[in-house]
């Protein structure tokens, strides 16, 4: 199975260790971005993947190229333009102070300067098998939100699956209303059949009321959202903090919902765990796990993606289902 992600490739610049920028005049970095670390975990899954998205076509964009093809992802469907691509600043949080996510400029950046007509989507869809479309592409601006439609619309033409994932940022959309968004949003779900989400996208961007079926039923509201939108399953996860520890569990909300078993998280680094989550359920979704194995295998990887330093996680098979049998080891000799 092939799977194609269409989404920006960012480069991500960390302070070392946990300092925050006043602290420090270096910097480390690394290609990332919702596509980019999706790909990568399935990569090393032994999926073939592919990135249909843009680069700068100058020696930034060959280091892209360059990580994005030492992550096991085909750059087959990269189009190269322009000079700059979009960039953030983390700087990790400790104790009570939580992590802290700067974006720069990205309105200028190869991705949101490249047109529909740039990419081969037909060519792109004909090649692999699944389609996934991060939902940051249908809020950046006309352009990427034309080609993240044409791309779901030519995925569906072709019956191939389309996962759709709202990944909605706040600090990305200050200049567009609730309206804007879920008119954006609504347009691409008409095409989707899998969407990763969870109780903040239907409540506050789709403006799904609680009051439809009850008071806080969020199992009965999602089924009110998978028939609106005709959608296969609505999939994300619920975390919980208790007595001074983190807790993740995974649901999968199909004609029925059914939710993993809840489970410890230790946190490095949790940027890109959701990206983790996804990848292990459309592996398991690939593989046809069945929903209770998928959802242990998706956690598992998400939970493995919080003990590593950056986004893009790159957990092996060996790995995740090592933290499923349970045999903790601290040293692999």
């Amino acid at each position: 199975m092939k799977i194609l992600s269409y989404g920006e490739a960012n480069i991500r610049y960390t302070p070392p260790g946990k300092q925050l920028l006043e602290q420090t005049n270096q910097l480390t970095y690394q290609i990332t971005g919702t596509g980019v670390n999706l790909l990568a975990s399935l990569g090393a899954f032994g999926i073939d993947t592919y990135l249909l998205t843009a680069l700068p076509a100058n020696r930034i964009g060959t280091m892209a190229r360059s990580q994005i093809n030492k992550y096991g992802i085909s750059d087959k469907f990269i189009h190269y333009k322009g000079e700059f691509i979009g960039s953030y600043f983390v700087e990790m949080g400790f104790g009570e102070r939580p992590s802290m996510v700067t974006y720069q400029n990205r309105s200028e950046s190869a991705f949101c300067k490249a047109e529909t007509a740039d990419y081969p989507i037909v060519e792109a869809v004909r090649a692999v098998d699944l389609v996934h479309i991060c939902g940051i592409t249908a809020l950046l601006n006309e352009a990427t939100y034309e080609t993240a439609i044409r791309l779901a619309a030519e995925a569906k033409k072709q019956h191939k699956k389309v996962y759709f994932d709202f990944n909605y940022r706040p600090s990305l959309n200050k200049d567009k209303t609730t309206a804007e968004i879920k008119e954006r949003y609504e347009a691409l779900l008409a095409n989707s059949d899998i969407v990763f989400g969870g109780k903040r996208d239907l409540f506050e961007l789709l403006e799904m009321e609680q009051g439809e079926v009850g008071a806080d039923n969020f199992e009965e509201t999602i089924q009110v959202f998978r028939k609106r939108y005709q959608i296969e399953a609505l999939i994300g996860t619920e975390r919980t903090y208790e007595d001074g520890k983190h807790y993740l569990l995974g649901f999968i909300a199909g004609e029925e919902l059914q939710r993993s078993t809840r489970k410890e998280v230790k946190t490095l680094d949790r940027i890109g765990a959701g990206d983790a989550f996804a990848a292990g359920i459309i592996y398991g979704d690939i593989k046809q796990l069945g929903t209770a194995e998928t959802l242990k295998f998706a956690v598992a990887n998400a939970i493995l993606a919080h003990t590593t330093e950056g986004d893009v996680p790159l957990m092996s098979l060996e790995a995740v289902y090592r933290y499923l049998e349970e045999t903790h080891q601290e040293l692999i000799r």
